[in-house]
């Protein structure tokens, strides 16, 4: 509930200064941590690589001169603005606002809170306004004023395209009002630990609001991801360990193409951690990780499927730090495209008993525990009846829609015997489904109590 509670507060200072380390400051570091040995490597490696950047800027300077080099800089920010302003004055001058719905903050369960842009474009100028945002949270759930910064700035990229260099000139454009004492920009000592799923909503509220101006240039809604600690100390020398699973879910179909399968995108970018890595690492056993069928959101072109990945814990005790959201929303769909499937986390004890995860939840696991992570799915884009037949058989084909889905969601009958779509059943059953539902009229399917609009 405060900051403090989410590990040492440190002001800036130089852990390094003229090429010495300064050991006290170290010291104190490495007595907050459980492992560090693992925090001392992380930082080495990250100073390596900044020393190795620093270094090879300077070998620039000492061959063009410093004055060319600040020269060059300043013209290619200039020229990255320039480029920036003329893709924002393709898009239509005015308005545009959107808003979701973070599941809960983590303290009060049951307790949705409101995310809230209204993108304004005015020639080659663009306001960001997160006015009508809820207020700080309990929880860990608040973003750092960063947050929407770096948000704002990844949505401008996906605007330009990637032709464009990424540096501060490319957000000379951009203008923000983020409300002081809002979950996006908190008084402290708030607690920011869990921000991550709220940046993802930010990437989503902005998307949704330049949706409206543009939409052949953006996709649905993508899962986002969770976090799970695992953590604990080993029976047999009482180490220490902390396992940090990130999950990612499906990417939402974008208006050409399908969705990706499980991919981390938007302001995230964590790898997978092979499942041979995790079990000689950790007192951790994977009975599965496979791709999760019917959670990509039906449409012309499909949203991306999430995953289902099975723990049980081999020794020992651990705590779970459970840290997700979308259990109780849904990445929306576009233009007839359906949402993605919520996330979802079941934990069965060894003695039979069994309880859902209400997203962020500290809990402990005992040996033969096991725990059930299944992700979302991306959201569709465009109406699911118009999807290539011969697609969705390949769908089904590769586990990733069921045979009920693609009858009831794409009106494709597929042919139990051989596995292909049955064309005369297949029309039928589309022109019956059309007849059903009658015209799209709407931008958005949110899903469940949020509906269409």
């Amino acid at each position: 509930t405060e900051i403090f509670q989410e590990g040492l507060v440190l002001p800036p200072c130089k852990l390094v200064a003229e090429g010495e380390w300064n050991e006290d400051l170290m010291n104190v570091i490495l007595k907050n941590v459980r492992m560090p040995g693992h925090t001392i490597g992380d930082l080495r490696a990250m100073m390596a690589a900044g020393d190795v950047g620093r270094r090879r800027y300077l070998e620039m300077v000492d061959e063009h001169g410093a004055e060319n080099v600040q020269r060059y800089v300043n013209e290619i920010m200039n020229r990255t603005e320039r480029l920036t302003r003329q893709k924002i004055a393709e898009i239509p001058d005015g308005t545009y606002s959107f808003e979701d719905w973070l599941d809960n903050d983590g303290i009060d369960l049951e307790t949705k809170h409101k995310l809230k842009a209204t993108v304004t474009i005015d020639g080659s100028d663009m306001l960001i306004d997160f006015e009508g945002t809820a207020p700080q949270l309990k929880g860990a759930a608040n973003s750092a004023l960063s947050g929407p910064y770096c948000c704002s700035y990844y949505v401008m990229h996906c605007l330009v395209g990637p032709e464009i260099p990424i540096n501060s000139g490319c957000y000379r454009a951009i203008t923000l009002n983020v409300p002081k004492g809002s979950l996006l920009n908190p008084d402290h000592p708030a607690p920011l630990n869990a921000r991550t799923m709220t940046m993802c909503r930010i990437v989503d509220v902005i998307f949704g609001s330049l949706i409206q101006a543009v939409p052949e240039r953006l996709r649905a809604a993508s899962a986002g991801m969770e976090g799970v600690s695992l953590s604990g100390r080993r029976p047999g020398d009482n180490s220490a360990y902390v396992y940090l699973e990130l999950f990612a879910g499906g990417m939402g179909a974008r208006p050409t193409k399908d969705g990706i399968d499980y991919i981390e995108c938007d302001v995230t970018n964590m790898m997978n951690a092979p499942v041979e890595a995790v079990e000689m690492e950790y007192p951790i056993r994977i009975h599965c990780a496979l791709l999760r069928d019917d959670t990509g959101g039906a449409g012309k072109f499909r949203g991306g499927t999430g995953i289902e990945k099975e723990f049980e814990l081999t020794e020992g005790e651990c705590e779970i730090t459970h840290r997700g959201d979308r259990f109780f929303t849904q990445p929306w769909g576009l233009f007839g495209g359906k949402p993605g499937a919520s996330y979802a986390t079941r934990v069965t004890r060894k003695d039979g008993d069994a309880f859902d995860v209400p997203a962020r939840l500290r809990f402990p696991l005992r040996p033969g525990d096991r725990m059930y992570c299944y992700t979302g799915g991306g959201g569709g884009y465009g109406d699911p009846l118009d999807r290539d037949p011969a697609t969705v058989a390949e769908d089904v084909w590769d586990r990733k829609v069921s045979p009920q889905s693609a009858r009831n969601d794409y009106g494709v009958v597929i042919d139990e015997k051989t596995g292909d779509f049955d064309p005369e059943e297949t029309e039928r059953q589309r022109e019956q489904e059309r007849k059903t539902r009658g015209p799209i009229t709407w931008t958005y399917d949110l899903g469940g109590d949020f509906g269409v609009r």
